[in-house]
């Protein structure tokens, strides 16, 4: 505003040097023609004043004042999707064409995959084998098992039936003897231990002791004695029961062996084999276009034979039985709005039958995490409260949302208002000259701004 008024300032100036040039040349003409009246032409007609517009004046006035936000959007379907390859190559075959309806899962175009299927068919075989081995080191694993669970028991049977010499018996009593004799001089050897740290006892008594240690000693001597003499006794029969336990640790040992289960190596093998499967079919993925969901063909833009780059969109599927509004806007538009919002939606064929909708969604950005679209969606879309019957897709609408609304309110023009560093003010025009004065602002629109304080009704303001 300041930098406004300096340029009429300015060229308010140049008039008036141009006026007293103008002056200046006249006075100089009429000065070297004195007495030479007669000889001189008509005098010249001067320049006229230029006339300095007036400024426009605008009324106070009480009213509506409604901030808005309008934008054009396109009648889109509610459900779109960009279809791409993940991989570049030639174009090799394409099953549809534009309008076509699709089922979910449906091939619709795809790159020369021969080698990738020729790969694939190799994996799958290398995959099977590894499994076949697997499972027949797992059956074999589990033959062996039962085998061996079979055999234990059969050793168990023959140590339960007795088959050993009866002299087992003598060696069962020289056993238990011999046990005993063990313990009886552990006991006398800990009785004599105590003895020698009570420093107290009298020497007779730990003496006493001490025989008691030596008598369990030769008790144990003649235990050990009468033990190997009934092992000796009892021949082959104990030779017999030996091996026998010998056999069922063996048996056991065998048994745990089994159920580690089969090597492992042949299980990495599976699991690399079934890595190399996955590998190739996610490459053939990347090179087709496999539809979504069930929908109509709406863009195609490959060619058989043509080549085709990563990611760049190929196809465009939608669901074009339900549609709504979508629009792409900038960011300070997008600032005003937030998902929920009501709005008024005007199709370009038929401006006397608006409709009313609501904001469902927004770019990510600007949703504050309500967004619920999978891909970066950076469209406005709006929904129909009622869907119209006969909507055409592609069709333009206006759609405008009210962010502010406030009835019977002072108002000016945005044009009435002036601002000078941060300061808002109106120059009244008074029966007696101009006054400025400070006014507080409320919400604006594009023609109208709410004055809170600083003017009243019919006061006249003159615009700048």
């Amino acid at each position: 505003m300041r930098k406004i008024s300096l340029q009429i300032k300015q060229k308010n100036l140049r008039h008036l040097r141009l006026s007293a040039s103008y002056l200046f040349v006249l006075l100089l003409l009429a000065a070297c023609g004195r007495g030479e009246t007669a000889e001189l032409g008509p005098t010249p007609t001067p320049l006229p004043t230029p006339i300095v517009p007036e400024r426009p004046t605008y009324t106070v006035q009480r009213g509506d004042v409604v901030n808005s936000l309008e934008f054009t959007g396109r009648v889109s379907p509610v459900q779109e999707q960009a279809l791409f390859f993940k991989s570049e190559g030639f174009v090799d075959q394409v099953f549809v064409q534009r309008g076509d309806q699709v089922e979910a899962g449906d091939v619709l175009a795809q790159l020369e995959i021969t080698a990738l299927q020729n790969q694939l068919a190799q994996a799958q075989v290398a995959l099977e084998t590894a499994e076949i081995r697997l499972a027949q080191a797992e059956q074999t694993r589990q033959d062996a098992l039962a085998e061996a669970t079979i055999n234990r028991e059969k050793i168990l049977l023959q140590l339960q039936q007795g088959q050993v010499n009866t002299n087992s018996t003598a060696v069962i009593a020289a056993q238990i003897d011999l046990d005993n004799a063990r313990q009886r001089l552990a006991d006398a050897e800990y009785e004599l231990q105590k003895s020698l740290d009570r420093e107290w006892e009298p020497e007779d008594l730990r003496r006493q002791y001490e025989r008691g240690v030596a008598n369990a000693q030769d008790a144990l001597r003649v235990a050990q004695a009468r033990y190997n003499d009934a092992l000796a006794g009892s021949g082959s029969s104990a030779a017999n029961r030996q091996l026998l336990e010998q056999d069922l640790a063996l048996a056991d040992l065998r048994l745990e062996q089994l159920g580690r289960g089969v090597d492992p190596l042949l299980a990495l093998d599976v699991e690399r084999a079934r890595l190399d499967v996955q590998r190739i079919e996610n490459q053939i993925a990347d090179a087709q276009l496999i539809a979504p969901f069930a929908g109509e063909v709406l863009s195609l833009n490959v060619r058989a034979g043509n080549r085709a780059e990563a990611f760049q969109t190929a196809v465009i599927l939608a669901q074009p039985q339900n549609l709504e509004i979508t629009a792409e806007l900038g960011s300070a538009q997008l600032n005003e709005m937030s998902v929920g919002q009501t709005a008024v939606i005007t199709l370009r064929n038929r401006l006397d039958d608006p409709y009313s909708g609501v904001v469902r969604q927004l770019p990510y950005a600007f949703s504050g995490g309500v967004s619920t679209a999978a891909d970066q969606d950076n469209r406005v879309r709006i929904q129909f409260d009622e869907l119209p019957t006969d909507l055409v897709l592609g069709e333009l609408a206006t759609v405008v949302i009210v962010l502010e609304e406030k009835e019977d309110v002072l108002w000016l023009p945005p044009a009435a208002i002036r601002t000078f560093q941060g300061r808002s003010f109106v120059v009244i025009q008074e029966a007696n000259g101009q006054r400025r004065t400070d006014v507080r602002l409320g919400i604006q629109s594009a023609d109208r701004v709410e004055v809170l304080e600083g003017v009243a009704v019919g006061q006249v303001i003159i615009g700048e």
